[in-house]
C-alpha cells in the first residue's frame, strides 16, 4: 500500500514529459530488490602480457519485477522498449556536513518481457566504496537499505525498498530527503562494470548508449 500511494503521490512530478495514455499501458509489480557483494572477475584471455591484480569488491543490487502491458502494445505476447530504473543504496557513512550518504544512479534497460518474472542489475564500485568509506574491502556490511523507482518514460510507476518503504523519499516535499548526502551517477549499470559478459539473459538488457 506504501508503495503504491508513493507511487501516485510522485507520479505527477514528470507527467508532463509523457502521455498519460502511456503511463497507464504499463502496469509493474515489484517483487523483492537483494543486495550482493561480487569480486571482481578474472577473465583469462591469449595473446596478452599478464598483470597482477587483486579482486575487490563490488555491490551488486538485484530488482525483480514483473510488468503487464495494455493489449493494444502487444498484452502478454508484448515487450516494454524501454525502463528507467532509478536506484538508491544508503551507506552507514555520513558526508562532512553529517548527513547519511545515499549513492544513486539511473539505469536505463530495454526489451522487457510481459508476463515474465524479469531482473534488473546495478552495481557500485570499488573505488566508489574505497572513496566513500574511506577505507580497502567496502562491501555489503557497510550499506544500511537499498531502493529504486521504476519509470517510464520519465513517470515513477513503482519503486521497491529493501526496508518495505520507500526510505529517501520526504513526501512533506515529493522529492528526495535532504536529511541525505545523495551522491547521482555512482550506481552503474552492468555494461559498464567487468560483469558486462555474464549470466546471459537472466537480467534485462541494459540500452546501449
Amino acid at each position: 500500500m506504501k508503495k503504491a500511494l508513493y507511487a501516485i503521490a510522485i507520479a505527477g512530478l514528470a507527467a508532463g514529459n509523457i502521455s498519460a495514455q502511456d503511463s497507464t499501458q504499463v502496469k509493474l509489480d515489484a517483487k523483492s530488490i537483494k543486495l550482493e557483494q561480487q569480486q571482481t572477475p578474472q577473465i583469462q584471455a591469449s595473446n596478452i602480457v599478464d598483470k597482477k591484480w587483486r579482486p575487490k569488491n563490488w555491490l551488486e543490487i538485484d530488482a525483480e519485477f514483473a510488468i503487464k502491458l495494455a493489449r493494444d502494445v502487444g498484452g502478454r505476447d508484448g515487450s516494454l522498449a524501454g525502463l528507467d530504473v532509478k536506484y538508491y543504496v544508503g551507506m552507514n557513512q555520513n558526508s562532512k556536513d553529517g548527513k547519511p550518504i545515499v549513492l544513486s544512479g539511473t539505469v536505463s534497460y530495454q526489451n522487457v518481457p510481459a508476463d515474465d518474472d524479469s531482473h534488473t542489475l546495478a552495481f557500485v564500485a570499488p573505488s566508489t566504496l574505497k572513496r566513500i568509506l574511506q577505507k580497502d574491502n567496502g562491501g555489503k556490511g557497510d550499506v544500511k537499505a537499498v531502493g529504486c523507482e521504476f519509470l517510464v518514460g520519465g513517470t515513477i510507476i513503482a519503486v521497491q525498498s529493501s526496508t518495505g518503504s520507500p526510505w529517501w523519499y520526504d513526501p512533506a516535499t515529493k522529492a528526495p530527503s535532504d536529511k541525505f548526502s545523495f551522491e547521482d551517477g555512482a550506481v552503474l549499470g552492468k555494461n559498464k562494470t567487468p560483469f558486462a559478459p555474464f549470466w546471459g539473459d537472466y537480467d534485462v538488457p541494459v540500452r546501449a548508449q
